[in-house]
């Protein structure tokens, strides 16, 4: 099973982007797979800190292809793919823009407990526990590198 699209339940559940989370600019070369270490020898892996939208949509559903995450514990990680333009609009997955994910999960736990919403940091909580504890795993060999 795989995800095709986005209810409205994973689109309210965090919108990070409007905070302070940390964007950089996609490599020049376009490289558009997963975050790769200096010096790895070809070897991707996956880093939350840099990740566009479209990788992290094509993270989920390697995990939830491969059984690791269900459905249902992917709602929060859906949608934190979702990018709204200031005029409402979304322009679907972004794969130009590296977000720091792990820090947008931060700022919105910090929201959430601004705001008293002890569901929403439970849930972005349980999400920031997954990242860390898939983060740097290998997810591939680029055998050409």
């Amino acid at each position: 099973m795989s995800i095709s699209g986005i209810g409205s339940y994973a689109a309210q559940m965090i919108n990070p982007w409007t905070s302070s989370a940390k964007v950089a600019t996609a490599s020049a070369s376009g490289d558009t797979s997963a975050a790769r270490q200096p010096n790895s020898g070809g070897v991707q892996k996956t880093d939350f800190t840099q990740m566009t939208r479209q990788q992290l949509f094509d993270w989920i559903n390697s995990k939830i292809s491969s059984g690791e995450m269900t459905f249902d514990e992917s709602s929060t990680f859906v949608s934190m793919t979702v990018s709204f333009r200031p005029d409402g609009t979304s322009p679907g997955l972004d794969d130009t823009q590296k977000v720091d994910f792990m820090q947008s999960v931060r700022n919105g736990m910090a929201r959430a407990q601004n705001t008293n919403d002890s569901d929403r940091f439970t849930r972005l909580q349980t999400a920031l526990n997954t990242m860390q504890r898939y983060q740097g795993e290998v997810r591939g060999v680029n055998i050409t590198a």
